[in-house]
């Protein structure tokens, strides 16, 4: 499993540069984040009094946009540089957790946006059943691939990325480890929309519960 210390400065500021992903200049972008906020929320029906977590919110962008409209958002991530640099309006609501920590709270929604596939074979079914029991309903993006390599050859470039499965894997890996209303798709609207032309099957959306 890669280190904590691999989600560095380098990691989110010059990725592509450092041969570590493909963030550049990381930063709050109000006009991308506000709106997928809000497309999440009404995809998920949650409602203003639900708590909603974040698994995997690097720097609390997405915690912030969702606070910013209204809702309970909190957000755990593995990167301490990551947590440091959020929004200071955010920083209360945001934890720096261990892989596969268990510790922190129940939460009604649980987002997973490009995250799953950093965990690495041997520790998904763990962190899926932890996932599991920890919200009513978990809503996932997932890059997918052939077992080997990614439909989409940009997703290679990070170089924390673990599994590159397809969206029969996933579904089973849901299934699995406590999740038994699955809804699946990889047509994912307005959430991926500028990977869904150069791929319209490179991304899964899986709601789970």
């Amino acid at each position: 499993m890669i280190e904590q210390n691999f989600f560095d400065k380098q990691y989110y500021e010059a990725g592509p540069q450092s041969g570590k992903s493909l963030y550049q200049n990381y930063r709050w972008m109000p006009e991308l984040t506000i709106p997928l906020a809000h497309h999440i929320a009404k995809y998920m029906n949650i409602q203003k009094y639900e708590s909603v977590l974040d698994f995997g919110c690097a720097k609390g962008y997405l915690v912030y946009a969702l606070r910013l409209l209204g809702y309970d958002a909190y957000g755990v991530d593995v990167s301490e540089y990551a947590l440091n640099s959020c929004q200071h309006e955010v920083e209360d609501y945001l934890e720096l957790i261990k892989p596969l920590d268990d510790r922190y709270k129940y939460h009604e929604h649980i987002i997973c946006k490009d995250i799953l596939e950093h965990i690495p074979y041997d520790s998904i079914d763990e962190q899926m059943k932890i996932l599991a029991n920890k919200c009513e309903k978990l809503f996932a993006i997932i890059p997918l691939g052939d077992g080997e390599k990614y439909y989409i050859d940009a997703y290679e470039l990070d170089k924390s990325h673990y599994i590159r499965e397809d969206v029969d894997w996933w579904e089973e890996r849901f299934r699995a480890n406590g999740f038994h209303n699955i809804e699946v798709s990889t047509d994912l609207g307005p959430f991926k929309a500028n990977w869904q032309d150069i791929n319209d099957r490179g991304n899964a959306l899986i709601i789970g519960s």
